[in-house]
């Protein structure tokens, strides 16, 4: 009997099917440059530069045809290579691949066009080959049969070139030029393009890839004796495993006395099964600037970025089941209102995304173990973490945790960037990081951020120092300058060319700020340079602010500590030298109806001493900031300890509790006397109770618990009373800044000015406070 054959070659309308599966324009191009990648990734020459250039046709091109072409002078293939690169399902026992499925190229192209034309060379040909896929054409006569095509070399050397085009009516959406030169920055890691020396243009435009703005890895703070780096570093070997490169599953990682000839239990063949090494590296950072939404740590496979800030590892999944297998939110917990700052690297080589590339399988054994590498067996928080018997966590992620949770107070404690008067300057950290992110020279090391960390670690607090002693000066400390004898002279007029012997300005002098104050273009002058120093002279000058000239635009400035101004008055010397400056400028200008005195010295205020002045909505901001810590504290820090007094909540109060449970549980409450018993439903009320509630119970957040403030530790019922009323009187103030001034008109800020300066002291005086 003859065995008759049949064939099974698919209808090649499938691969116009194929195009109908969601990928985002920049996916497709991406799917392209990977196989460029690919090709680049055999051979690391020490003086070749790899490049690939990416031409995105306009709308108007995409009408008249103009193909979408991706060209790169890799190795190039050979007529084997070619076939088995576009054939549907194929792919190579590779490990190191960026792709790896072989409908990936079938995917990309038919989702943008119905012709592709593909030529390639390596470098021992001295020609190129081709195909040209037409799937219209293809679906008309079934068949799969193409045409291998010759003609003259134009690569250099060697390399792949691919055309799309007769594009669908998708494909002007699709490809957008801008968005995906943004997409393509984001997703290839600069070590994989620095390592390869590969360089990808979009239209002429070079690709930058991405990289966090971090703090240097010598930047630490210390907490509880420890000092934690900005930056923490993980590298951890597993054991290997056995994958099968045909099905793209492992094999049970079980199986015992695996051997290379292991049968894959899917295909049950041997031939595709592969050891591979399983290995987790990386990083986790903290980020010069809090946000919202830009922390996280992207997850990394051969070079490709799979999962973008992916937040997961801030989330303490239950894996042993010690807490009924529910998942606990670790971060960020302690700045809601500013967001968070923990970024990093995963390079986990050993997962397997799916076709998009944008996830993967995160059940997986090694994962999971990978996960622990990095964050610990136990929730971050250590309290939560002893109550459910896990020991101290010392992973790289726990470490962070511990020393960079908070972001006030801020300085040198939680490394924030603040000003003089202790707020945070959370906006122009932001600003600054834009400016980082831009290329801007000045701004890529940390220097910017951390003068400002020093700025408020160093506020203008001179109570410490007697200025009556002036003779006998022992040596200057660091950052202070000493100075020689009195003088009798009671009125010295600055001068530039003073014998170096001389001094004009006897007395102690404590470097306060270098300045430079320049206008420009606003102005077209030239900018005032000033050394700022507290001066307590030995004789008696006359003048508040005394401008030493150095040079023609540079002085040596001193603030009269002396004066009655500082005394009898609430004067700042930020003031007093924007007016002797304002001056100054005044005095060069013509056009004096366009920049009257007070134009100008507002102008230099709101560009050199914004936070100075009144913002309502940066008040607003600071005050529910801080309220919002409280709560984080004693929700987070003080829940373990049983209430020596249950709270008594009114109707309206008990609604607020069971909505707010609710809404963040996504469960009714239950049970409300027993949620009572402790802090924990704090995080379910109001900015108003919190308030309310800290009043009430004083002994939870004085005495460097979550104020460095002392109230049980008095032991005079008088004095302890007073105290109390006090700092209540603190909260009051914080209180009328989220519930009256938020909603006042400017009208009324202009009237309550005096009272916002004076509770604006309550919130700086509290914030410096802070434990």
């Amino acid at each position: 009997m003859s065995i008759k054959t049949i064939n099974l070659t698919p209808d090649p309308r499938i691969l116009r099917m194929l195009g109908q599966i969601e990928l985002k324009g920049w996916q497709c191009i991406a799917e392209l440059v990977d196989n460029s990648i690919d090709a680049m990734l055999k051979t690391k020459s020490s003086s070749k530069t790899n490049e690939i250039e990416i031409q995105i046709p306009s709308r108007v091109e995409i009408e008249r045809n103009i193909p979408l072409s991706i060209r790169d002078n890799g190795t190039g293939m050979t007529e084997d290579e070619l076939e088995n690169c576009l054939k549907a399902g194929y792919t190579s026992q590779s490990t190191d691949n960026l792709g790896l499925f072989g409908m990936g190229f079938n995917i990309a192209t038919a989702r943008l066009g119905d012709v592709v034309e593909v030529w390639t060379s390596t470098k021992e040909m001295d020609h190129e080959i081709g195909v040209r896929i037409d799937l219209i054409e293809m679906q008309r006569t079934k068949s799969f049969v193409r045409e291998l095509l010759r003609r003259k070399k134009t690569f250099a050397v060697s390399g792949t070139s691919i055309e799309i085009s007769k594009f669908h009516p998708r494909a002007e959406k699709l490809l957008n030029k801008q968005h995906i030169q943004k997409e393509l920055n984001r997703i290839y890691s600069k070590k994989l393009l620095d390592e390869y020396k590969i360089s990808i243009k979009t239209n002429q435009v070079q690709l930058k890839p991405f990289e966090f703005c971090v703090w240097s890895e010598e930047r630490s703070v210390i907490y509880q004796g420890e000092e934690i780096h900005a930056v923490q570093h993980f590298n951890h070997d597993f054991d290997d495993r056995h994958y099968c490169a045909r099905c793209f599953i492992w094999i049970d990682e079980y199986e015992a006395d695996i051997t290379t000839q292991t049968v894959c239990p899917n295909c049950n063949l041997a031939d595709m099964v592969q050891a591979r090494k399983i290995n987790i590296k990386g990083w986790v950072g903290i980020q010069r600037y809090n946000d919202l939404e830009h922390y996280g740590i992207n997850i990394i496979r051969n070079g490709r970025i799979i999962k973008k800030l992916d937040k997961s590892l801030f989330t303490w999944q239950d894996r042993y089941n010690k807490n009924n297998g529910e998942p606990i939110k670790d971060y960020p917990i302690d700045t809601t209102a500013q967001g968070g700052r923990i970024v990093g690297e995963i390079i986990a080589d050993f997962i397997t995304p799916t076709y998009t590339k944008d996830s993967f399988e995160e059940t997986d054994k090694h994962w999971l173990d990978s996960v622990e590498v990095v964050r610990g067996k136990g929730p971050l928080q250590p309290k939560i973490a002893e109550s459910l018997q896990f020991t101290r966590n010392q992973s790289p992620l726990a470490k962070l945790f511990y020393g960079y949770r908070k972001s006030f107070p801020v300085g040198l404690k939680n490394l924030i960037p603040g000003n003089k008067a202790g707020q945070g300057l959370y906006s122009e950290a932001k600003k600054w990081a834009d400016l980082f992110y831009e290329g801007d020279p000045d701004y890529q090391s940390d220097t910017k951020w951390y003068e400002a960390v020093l700025n408020a670690e160093f506020p203008v607090d001179d109570s410490g120092i007697d200025p009556t002693i002036m003779d006998n000066t022992p040596p200057a400390a660091e950052g202070e300058q000493n100075t020689g004898d009195a003088t009798n002279d009671s009125n010295p007029t600055p001068s530039a060319n003073a014998a170096q012997d001389q001094d004009l300005y006897p007395g102690r002098k404590i470097h306060l700020a270098d300045k430079e104050l320049d206008l420009r273009p606003t102005l077209n002058e030239m900018p005032y340079r000033l050394a700022i120093y507290n001066y307590w002279p030995t004789v008696d000058f006359k003048s508040p602010i005394i401008f030493e000239a150095i040079q023609a635009s540079k002085f040596n400035v001193y603030v009269n500590n002396n004066h009655p101004l500082f005394k009898d008055f609430a004067d700042g010397w930020e003031d007093l030298v924007l007016m002797e400056i304002s001056t100054r400028f005044y005095e060069k200008l013509n056009n004096l109806d366009i920049w009257p005195l007070s134009r100008i010295y507002y102008e230099l205020k709101n560009k050199y001493f914004g936070e100075k002045m009144l913002s309502v909505q940066a008040l607003v901001s600071e005050a529910k900031a801080l309220i919002t810590d409280i709560q984080n504290y004693l929700v987070n820090e003080v829940s373990g300890q049983p209430l020596v007094q249950l709270p008594v909540l009114s109707p309206e109060q008990l609604k607020t509790l069971k909505q707010n449970y609710l809404q963040i549980e996504a469960k009714s409450l239950q049970d409300v006397d027993t949620i009572l018993t402790t802090t924990e439903f704090l995080k379910y009320m109001d900015y108003s109770y919190i308030i309310d509630f800290a009043k009430s119970n004083p002994s939870l957040i004085y005495d460097d618990n979550y104020f460095a403030l002392p109230y049980d530790t008095l032991d005079d019922s008088d004095i302890k009373t007073r105290q109390l009323e006090q700092y209540n009187g603190y909260l009051g103030d914080i209180k009328w800044f989220i519930f009256d001034l938020s909603n006042y008109t400017d009208v009324l800020v202009k009237q309550q000015r005096n009272l916002i300066i004076r509770n604006r002291f309550s919130l700086e005086f509290l914030n410096s406070k802070v434990s």
